[in-house]
């Protein structure tokens, strides 16, 4: 697979010594033609019985070598090199999870340093390829979205609800809840609002100063986030939310907040942990029984913590055009960046 502009284009390769020796063959053009397209489709040689032993005992490929034979390999060159060595164990795809550990324990008995293992059809997309693995994995995912679009076409034999006809008016008063969250770029706010049924129904993301390019970007999830609840769609707008909480969480930049899990990796990060809260509190909210929510709480004493100071704020700026930081600040009538140096001036 090579990537052409964007686009995904698949080229056949056939080894031009593979092909120089079929000419020393002495075979018809399309006996010829017929062993590389058998060649193409399984990836080997092996098992083309017009082929003799001899040519088959020198184009071996990787899949037609044993992961045992892999490391083996690989453990022969590791003990006259100090590094590590890069060397792919490839594996079938009837591979089971006791065949790698079996490949990662020799590894180790004979030496070897580092061990990279891939199991054939394992990976969506890949560099190298035979006609055969390409198809049967498309058409394993054709099935997966066959099967997906019956789900939800139906659940038990009953048609399933269509939450909107078209996308949804927003009515004059909704009820909301906002959560505050700090992100690398400053502290966020994010509003959930509902329309009925304790469904989520559109969702605003504040943060910065307005006009500036954290805040056209914070407003530009919360359009694209509140779309996805309001336009039709048999999946409930819960669980619209989660996928795009799913979809935001773990986005690094280029700095982070915190440590652990309470580390906050980017600004979407903040939002996808703001979003978390709402569902989780929400959920449970829904859970709980009514007397028990009317349990009274007692604040925590504040004896001792009358002399602690309040953190100090970092300094917030917008975006650097030039390193993406936001570091870009307004000082003596003339912007610059605090991470790289650039000025407008």
């Amino acid at each position: 697979h090579v990537n052409d502009n964007g686009k995904d284009l698949q080229l056949n390769y056939v080894s031009p010594q593979f092909q120089r020796a079929l000419d020393n063959l002495r075979i018809s053009p399309e006996q010829r033609e017929e062993i590389i397209n058998e060649v193409i489709q399984t990836g080997t040689c092996q098992q083309i019985e017009s082929l003799p032993e001899s040519t088959k005992e020198i184009f071996v490929v990787s899949s037609d070598i044993t992961a045992e034979e892999h490391v083996r390999m690989q453990a022969a060159l590791q003990a006259f090199v100090d590094n590590s060595l890069s060397k792919t164990i490839n594996f079938p795809s009837t591979a089971i999870p006791d065949d790698i550990a079996k490949a990662y324990l020799l590894a180790w008995e004979l030496g070897c340093k580092g061990l990279t293992v891939y199991v054939t059809g394992s990976r969506e997309q890949v560099v190298l390829e035979t006609r055969g693995t390409a198809e049967s994995r498309l058409a394993a995912k054709h099935e997966d979205v066959t099967q997906s679009e019956q789900d939800l076409q139906t659940e038990k034999g009953q048609q399933l609800p269509i939450w909107h006809d078209t996308k949804k008016p927003r009515p004059s008063f909704l009820k909301g809840y906002t959560y505050s969250v700090e992100t690398p770029l400053g502290k966020a706010f994010v509003t959930v609002n509902e329309n009925g049924g304790n469904q989520p129904f559109e969702v605003f993301v504040t943060s910065a100063k307005a006009g500036s390019e954290t805040a056209a970007h914070s407003e530009a999830i919360g359009r694209l986030i509140s779309y996805i609840l309001r336009i039709s769609s048999p999946i409930e707008p819960r669980k619209r939310l989660k996928a795009v909480m799913d979809q935001l969480a773990g986005i690094g930049g280029g700095r982070s907040l915190g440590f652990g899990p309470n580390r906050i990796r980017s600004l979407p990060d903040g939002i996808a942990k703001a979003l978390d809260e709402y569902l989780y509190i929400r959920h449970w909210e829904n859970e709980i029984p009514e007397e028990a929510k009317l349990i009274e709480y007692q604040p925590l004493p504040l004896e001792g913590l009358e002399n602690l100071e309040a953190p100090q704020q970092r300094k917030i700026g917008e975006l650097c055009p030039e390193c993406g930081q936001a570091t870009f600040v307004n000082e003596e009538g003339c912007k610059k960046c605090y991470s790289c140096g650039f000025s407008e001036c």
